[in-house]
């Protein structure tokens, strides 16, 4: 015969409440005892228990004072990211920053953002956690979007760039956008009138006059089909040190952001590999310059060769590498989604990269100087 032994509590202990999903959730409110679980006790967050005598019994959980003030979806239009924007105190200063989701819950954040003199006490980080979570309050949530181009927002669409979004009635103010730095630059700006939109079109087409249309309709042809997305070829630009292919590239680059003039190009052949998708892939429905692809007859031109392989191939076929993450779960591949502009004084060997290329040749004196300046 199998006996168990339970053990019920004695008779005086108080009932125990079973655990709900509402405990530690965004919002201050009152156990069913009427007493709050948390607190902030001057510079202190405490938690509240209720001992079998009535009274209240405060711990302290943590030395500072802490909440939650925004819950940020970050949303790349293949995957979404949750990041908690926290203001704290400790000290009588007040700090504020974000910190993941994933690795809120942790707290190993409290050292790195607030510095040693942050202390959550001995046997209490999940307590400062859900002290946190539970004197938060309401907590609003915001989308930000992390890449350019088009996008359906509500029952409209919408061309995200650096500066927020464009509509159909103009520049919206409710979507927020938050990029890469090397496409901080990629701003349209608002156009007020008729007027400035016909001003701005005829400066576009100025650019036909720059150089034979051999090469000038190309380009520009390239400027306006990264615009309408799902691209699958690359463009070459090609020349010797000093035909102007790299302020060419800039012009075609400027229609999406004045800023990107020839010293502020996007991208370059000495990035790494994974820069270089991770950017093509921000840059959707947008030209992205990736600038000087130059073969020196060294041991690092293999490697430069493999570089451009990756890129253009990723772009012809639409396909980006899988990774892991740390979870072990895998990664959203992250294939690049605008087009890609390259210059270079050589075109990267084999003819299954060639053919997801169009090669435009520039030769010496083919660009008209004063042109080019002008525009």
């Amino acid at each position: 015969m199998n006996f168990r032994l339970v053990w019920v509590g004695a008779d005086d202990d108080p009932p125990r409440r079973q655990p709900t999903a509402q405990d530690g959730v965004a919002a201050v409110r009152d156990s069913p005892s009427g007493t709050p679980r948390y607190e902030q006790q001057g510079s202190e967050m405490v938690r509240c228990e209720r001992l079998a005598s009535g009274d209240v019994k405060r711990i302290a959980v943590a030395n500072f004072k802490a909440r939650i003030v925004c819950d940020l979806i970050l949303d790349d239009d293949a995957e979404q990211r949750r990041e908690l924007g926290i203001e704290a105190e400790l000290g009588g200063q007040r700090l504020a920053f974000v910190v993941p989701a994933a690795e809120f819950g942790r707290m190993g954040w409290v050292l790195r953002q607030l510095g040693p003199e942050a202390i959550v006490y001995a046997g209490q980080p999940q307590h400062a956690r859900a002290a946190i979570q539970w004197l938060s309050g309401r907590i609003p949530q915001q989308r930000i979007f992390t890449h350019l181009g088009w996008r359906k927002h509500g029952p409209d669409w919408v061309y995200l760039n650096a500066g927020g979004a464009v509509g159909a009635q103009g520049p919206r103010g409710d979507v927020r956008v938050e990029l890469p730095t090397a496409l901080q630059h990629y701003q349209v700006p608002s156009l007020a009138n008729r007027q400035e939109q016909v001003s701005a079109v005829r400066a576009s087409l100025r650019c036909l006059a720059l150089a034979p249309d051999r090469i000038s309709f190309p380009l520009l042809a390239a400027v306006y089909r990264a615009a309408l997305g799902k691209v699958d070829f690359n463009v070459f630009l090609t020349g010797q040190t000093g035909t102007f292919k790299t302020a060419l590239a800039a012009l075609c680059q400027q229609h999406f952001g004045a800023a990107l003039e020839a010293s502020r190009l996007p991208a370059n052949f000495a990035s790494t590999a994974n820069a270089l998708e991770e950017l093509a892939f921000s840059a959707k429905d947008s030209l992205l310059v990736v600038d000087d692809f130059v073969l020196i007859g060294g041991p690092g031109d293999s490697a430069l060769q493999g570089l451009a392989e990756r890129l253009f191939r990723a772009a012809g076929n639409h396909q980006g590498r899988s990774r892991m993450r740390g979870n072990g779960h895998l990664h959203a591949p992250h294939p690049p989604r605008g087009l890609v502009l390259a210059t270079g004084e050589e075109v990267p060997r084999g003819q299954s990269i060639r053919a997801r290329l169009l090669i435009v040749e520039l030769r010496p004196a083919e660009v008209d100087r004063s042109r080019l300046s002008l525009c």
